[in-house]
């Protein structure tokens, strides 16, 4: 059977999110839930057996896609499988928030704008309530529940994308006319930051192989082929690069927002979100072969040739063989 689609409004700017609901064999299995507001809790026990919720599929734990899922747990004794990463992540989260904070005082940013940080990211809304009992879903998760994954991180350190009846539900990873930002994280197994750009250049070739497949992203109209939202993305990434080529080995993150943005940005939130995305965009030109190899594999790197020469400032006669060092 295909996955039921449900549509959640939520605050934020990228607007409703889409859940998913699957029948098994034993009950109902929904991938991701939601933002925890009250309009949506009315809306489960309006549109929900809750009795039959059996499993709670977590694609990465931003608040927008999880934030239910300790509440839903409670109501209907769900199982809740949390990505390994962000199992880790809900663990030990304050060590995360301080080592999130050494991050950011290393890119430039003083305590003042760190204690805004600290006080948005521990609002409800952005921090969800975590169940008591999470699974991890690289190593409990059910062999047959007619659900499969992958993991593709890249929006964040811990995206999966569940698999099921020619169907790839995505998440945040795959969505249509827009540059989802990578999210500035904690690597709690290795330490330091995660390395997002890295992690994209692996996962575009994962999903590139899922071609064919029913897209079912968490936002947006899903895009018509898998080769179509990639292309955008490489083309914005190549975009945005080329603007900061100037400022590419520059460390302190936070003058760069000041000089880029005419004095700077002042909502919180876009500033983290901006500074991750500049972060991606320097670990890009320290290492460009990476992306050119990927694209070469999933046979895009032609069509996007011109501009990835450029945001190198490269001569529009560069060679793949330049490209790929």
């Amino acid at each position: 059977m295909q996955p039921v689609i449900h549509s959640l409004d939520t605050p934020f700017s990228i607007g409703p999110v889409y859940c998913y609901s699957i029948e098994s064999e034993d009950g109902l299995i929904l991938v991701d839930c939601g933002l925890a507001t009250e309009e949506a809790k009315r809306y489960y026990r309006q549109s929900f057996d809750l009795s039959r919720l059996r499993h709670i599929l977590v694609t990465h734990s931003h608040s927008d896609h999880c934030g239910l899922a300790a509440w839903l747990a409670a109501q209907s004794g769900a199982k809740v499988y949390f990505p390994y990463r962000d199992y880790l992540k809900a663990s030990h989260v304050n060590d995360y928030l301080r080592l999130l904070g050494d991050l950011m005082h290393g890119m430039g940013f003083d305590n003042h704008y760190y204690e805004r940080l600290m006080a948005v990211l521990n609002a409800e809304r952005f921090l969800a309530p975590i169940p008591q009992d999470i699974l991890v879903a690289e190593r409990d998760f059910p062999k047959n529940l007619g659900v499969d994954f992958i993991a593709c991180p890249s929006h964040s350190q811990s995206d999966l994308v569940y698999l099921t009846d020619g169907c790839a539900i995505t998440g945040d990873t795959l969505l249509r006319g827009l540059f989802q930002t990578p999210t500035l994280e904690v690597d709690m197994e290795q330490g330091g930051r995660f390395n997002n750009y890295e992690a994209y250049c692996d996962s575009m070739i994962k999903l590139a192989a899922l071609e064919g497949r029913r897209i079912l992203p968490g936002h947006f109209q899903a895009p018509p082929t898998i080769r179509e939202a990639q292309l955008f993305y490489v083309k914005k990434l190549l975009r945005r690069a080329e603007r900061l080529r100037p400022w590419r080995h520059e460390a302190n993150i936070s003058d760069i927002i000041s000089e880029m943005f005419a004095g700077g940005m002042k909502d919180t939130i876009t500033v983290f979100l901006k500074a991750a995305e500049l972060l991606f965009m320097q670990d890009f030109f320290r290492e460009p072969e990476r992306l050119a190899v990927s694209l070469q594999h999933v046979g895009l790197y032609d069509q996007v040739e011109g501009r990835y020469n450029r945001a190198l400032g490269r001569g529009k006669k560069a060679t793949a063989r330049q490209a790929l060092g």
